[in-house]
């Protein structure tokens, strides 16, 4: 276990109360793409916290980092029609 775990779960619990509280506010299209967003954040930061693969040279890591914002943008797009 890392150091920095504890500080990672709490702030990816602070995170995901941001985006129910934000949830509960509006349906603007613009909140929603905030939510993706966020969670596309927490996505790259478990990628890099808990997989391990922070500081690693590798295509894994790539495609990993690149696979969080393109699916969040995707969701995005879909859900803002």
């Amino acid at each position: 276990m890392n150091a920095h775990t504890p500080l990672l779960w709490l702030t990816l619990i602070l995170l995901t109360l941001i985006s129910y509280a934000l949830t509960d506010s509006s349906t603007l299209p613009w909140i929603t793409g905030v939510i993706v967003a966020l969670t596309a954040v927490k996505g790259l930061m478990i990628v890099d916290g808990f997989m391990e693969l922070r500081g690693v040279r590798h295509w894994l890591r790539r495609c990993m980092n690149l696979y969080c914002p393109v699916l969040g943008l995707l969701i995005w797009l879909l859900v803002s029609r």
